[in-house]
């Protein structure tokens, strides 16, 4: 038995030290009734999470104002960016949590590209 766990810990070791880094496109719904320096700010406060992570931004896309399908935290209308990233795959979580949090954000869809 001690040497079946000594061979899971190696194991667990080798798939944590290759992390390596994965594209990722983020889509963010941000309160619509944001101010422009809210969204700057919210925007770069992500930079900072994503750089914070080991990660970092290679595009950010702003698609404007646009009204939502159904209503979410009681707003029909909100303000949509895309970021594009590269992170390792085992910090996803962490920015997720991250997300959560912010206040300015609504919804957010995080998809790994790869």
């Amino acid at each position: 038995m001690v040497s079946r766990v000594a061979k899971v810990s190696k194991t667990a070791v080798h798939t944590s030290s290759v992390g390596s880094q994965r594209n990722y496109e983020l889509m963010l719904v941000i309160k619509p009734d944001s101010t422009e320096e809210k969204i700057s700010a919210t925007m770069d406060a992500i930079k900072v999470y994503i750089a914070d992570l080991g990660g970092f931004v290679t595009e950010i896309k702003p698609l404007g104002k646009r009204k939502l399908a159904y209503p979410i935290k009681h707003c029909t209308e909100g303000f949509y960016q895309i970021v594009l990233f590269k992170m390792t795959s085992t910090r996803s979580k962490d920015l997720e949590t991250r997300l959560n949090i912010s206040e300015e954000i609504i919804r957010y869809l995080l998809k790994s590209l790869g």
